[in-house]
């Protein structure tokens, strides 16, 4: 008897063991057998142990009252939705909940006996609970769970995060991972916002899924209508992921990389409305568009986009969408949810409110700052996709230029002088017009020519040429076989360079020069430009602005420098515009004045600041434009000037200095470390230097000095309006310009206190 005794407790015993053995290996703890654990505010729910192997959680299934999701961890690392049926979960849901379950703390556990049924209700844990379970893979290739929970409402508290900023929402929370604790707990954090959409809010929203600089090919296929076969493919391509997208068919030309970027960025925004079953949604026969991306690796994703149908529940625009990585149907909003029309005042309201006060361009943009995305904003045609850029060289690349017109026999030629970044040497550049020498160009004309280039717009284009036609008849088509301009742009040499087995090489390869035609043409009382890139396969008609940029002037290009001398140069200012010239006398070491009127001495009455302004305006003053000297309408206004300024100069040669200081034999007096800092400094400035008396003898000795005047007249044109322009000559060479009213006024200044 007592052997049957000690049989059936060893066995009771035994079963014991393994069902704590069969409790520790599922949920981790034994707290199961004793339905209690000993929760205490500022711990962690789960032991440390669980929460350090939470990056390993392989499967999670969440429910609520109505749905069961469960997910599963692919060996790639990314995340998908298996029950009920298919379809990659939201990253940021995934991330939401790991980061949830290691971080909530407990904040404080609600007693059960002072917890009334109606209480626990409000609790949410019974009423609309959201519960949590995760599991990894074990070594035998089993699952072991290492958190349970389940969510109930928000609780009211805040919680300190400890940082001496923050506070963090809490959360009202049920735990049976350790048993049967009916206990609710309130912890730290808040993901509740995951589902408020329920359990469809878990699913990946966005559709495409890549990385913004792995995409190098896509392809478009759409349909005008039902039924008929699809068009002619719209192809975007680009060699790497820093490379500009080209247009390959329907035509061979550039992309506007704006437009490129906004497409691209739109499609990785997209976000779908719902997610469905493909089983419980009838799509057409016929996807409207078709979109193939190529990514780097050989990786290819298809979209397609079905026709659009009227929501019968709110009046939205929508349409259905499938991707093939993934087995799901997209709900996507094609336009805004639109008001709901009504009669009487109420339509009156609703038509005001649907016009299109602001341009597209600030409503899609008002629209992105929501976070919301919709098909009639992706820029998906090719008038949208195509570059409007007419020239592809930036002007900062140009480094020559040349411009042959039909109407002048010498071409304006253009060419950079580089100048020097680090000693803030800046370009200089060169022109040759009218068949003259070479001459400084006005940096500002320049760079609006370049920059203008660059920037005026394609207003339409006229044709794309076949690679297979003949494009000479089309150029003859356009009267391009006899251009009104030709301009030929040669861009910098590579500035990346590495000698290779001795030999000199770019490291990127130089850049082609290229060359336009352009003809002038009207329609009605319009003028515009035809013109294309002669290596291109596209005629645009170009906006009438590029004709402000054209010119094989001479004086067009001149520098529009009035004046161009130092102030240590002046010597004699005369003004000529009163009854008795106004003689100032300058002394630059000294920086003052003195002055005569007429006979009379009016140094005391000179005012320097205003005088010294005075003198930096000619030096800034800049002519609006250059005129013939032969311009008879100027002339005859400056036959009687209104008033004249007189400035005499007398500037030093140093021309010879530099060369002189390079013949000079110098002996090396380096620092060897035999006497001291001071011994060498003394003696490098003393007189026995070979050197430095050669610099002094240069400093004392008498310089070539050269006397120059420079007369200004100044007479106002026949114009009637408020600030009339002004005629203006150089007596001396007979340059004849017009200046602004204000840089005429500014010339007949006040210099004398009253």
């Amino acid at each position: 008897m007592k052997r049957i005794f000690a049989t059936l407790l060893l066995s009771i015993l035994m079963l014991i063991s393994v069902g704590a053995a069969v409790v520790l290996f599922i949920d981790g703890s034994l707290a199961r057998l004793t339905g209690w654990y000993h929760f205490r505010p500022g711990m962690s729910l789960f032991p440390q142990e669980n929460l350090s192997r939470l990056e390993e959680v392989s499967w999670m299934r969440i429910h609520d009252l109505h749905d069961t999701i469960e997910c599963t961890r692919e060996d790639d690392g990314s995340w998908w939705i298996t029950a009920p049926f298919r379809d990659r979960m939201a990253p940021a849901a995934v991330r939401a909940i790991i980061d949830f379950t290691a971080t909530a703390k407990l904040i404080d556990t609600l007693p059960l006996n002072n917890t009334t049924r109606a209480g626990i209700r409000e609790f949410g844990v019974d009423t609309t609970p959201h519960t949590i379970t995760l599991k990894i893979r074990t070594g035998d290739g089993e699952m072991s769970t290492i958190a349970r929970y389940t969510l109930g409402s928000p609780s009211p508290w805040l919680a300190d995060a400890e940082d001496g900023k923050h506070l963090l929402p809490t959360t009202y929370l049920r735990t049976d991972f350790y048993g049967r604790d009916k206990r609710i707990h309130v912890v730290s954090g808040d993901i509740l916002p995951l589902f408020k959409n329920g359990l469809g809010g878990l699913r990946d929203p966005h559709p495409l899924q890549f990385e913004e600089s792995s995409l190098l090919r896509i392809e478009l296929q759409q349909r005008a209508n039902p039924g008929q076969p699809p068009s002619e493919p719209l192809i975007l391509e680009r060699v790497s992921g820093q490379s500009p997208w080209t247009i390959q068919s329907p035509c061979l030309t550039e992309a506007a990389q704006d437009s490129m970027d906004t497409l691209v960025s739109k499609l990785i925004k997209l976000r779908a409305i719902r997610i469905d079953d493909p089983g419980a949604v009838p799509l057409p026969e016929e996807p409207e568009k078709i979109l193939t991306f190529s990514m780097e690796g050989g990786k290819s994703v298809v979209f397609k986009l079905f026709p659009a149908f009227n929501s019968s529940t709110d009046g939205r625009r929508l349409c259905y969408a499938t991707v093939s990585d993934r087995p799901v149907v997209f709900t996507l909003a094609v336009e805004p949810r639109l008001r709901r029309r009504g009669s009487g005042f109420a339509a009156v309201a609703n038509a005001m409110l649907s016009l299109p006060v602001l341009p597209k361009e600030q409503r899609i943009r008002i629209r992105e700052a929501q976070q919301w995305v919709y098909l009639e904003d992706f820029p998906l045609a090719l008038s949208q996709l195509r570059s409007r850029q007419f020239t592809r060289i930036a002007a900062a690349d140009v480094d020559k230029a040349v411009l042959f017109s039909r109407f002048d026999r010498f071409p304006l030629r253009l060419r950079r002088i580089p100048g020097d970044s680090e000693g803030q040497v800046k370009d200089v550049w060169m022109f040759s017009a009218e068949g003259l020498p070479f001459a400084e160009a006005d940096p500002e004309i320049v760079d609006s020519f370049l920059n203008g280039l660059s920037s005026v717009p394609i207003e339409e284009v006229l044709e794309d040429i076949p690679p297979a036609a003949n494009i000479g008849e089309v150029r003859e088509k356009y009267g391009l076989n006899r251009p009104d301009y030709e301009l030929l742009m040669q861009p910098r040499e590579c500035a990346i360079r590495a000698v290779l087995f001795g030999v000199d090489m770019p490291l990127v390869r130089d850049r082609l020069p290229c060359s336009f035609s352009l003809k002038r043409e009207k329609i009605g009382n319009k003028r515009y430009w035809v013109g294309m890139e002669n290596d291109s396969l596209t005629v645009c008609r170009l906006s009438p602005k590029l004709m402000k940029l054209f010119s094989t002037s001479a004086l067009y290009w001149k520098k529009r420098n009035l004046t161009n001398f130092p102030v240590s140069a002046l010597r004699t200012l005369t003004l000529a515009y009163q009854k008795a010239p106004l003689v100032l006398h300058y002394d630059y070491i000294g920086e003052s004045w003195t002055g005569t009127l007429g006979n009379d001495d009016v140094t005391p009455r000179i005012n320097p600041h205003r005088t010294n302004f005075y003198v930096r305006h000619l030096q800034n003053i800049r002519v609006r434009q250059w005129l013939r000297a032969d311009d008879e309408e100027a002339l005859a206004a400056l036959q009687e000037p209104a008033f004249t300024v007189r400035f005499d100069l007398e500037i030093t040669d140093y021309s010879d200095l530099e060369q002189l200081v390079m013949d000079t034999p110098t002996e090396d007096k380096s620092f060897d470390g035999t006497t001291t800092r001071t011994e060498y400094v003394k003696d490098m400035l003393s007189e026995k230097d070979e050197t430095d008396a050669t610099l002094r003898d240069l400093a004392v000795g008498e310089r070539k000095v050269e006397k120059k005047t420079i007369t200004i007249d100044i007479a106002p044109t026949n114009t009637t309006s408020r600030k009339p322009l002004f005629y203006g000559r150089i007596r001396e060479d007979g340059s004849i310009f017009i200046l602004s009213y204000d840089d005429a006024q500014g010339l007949d200044g006040q210099l004398l206190d009253k």
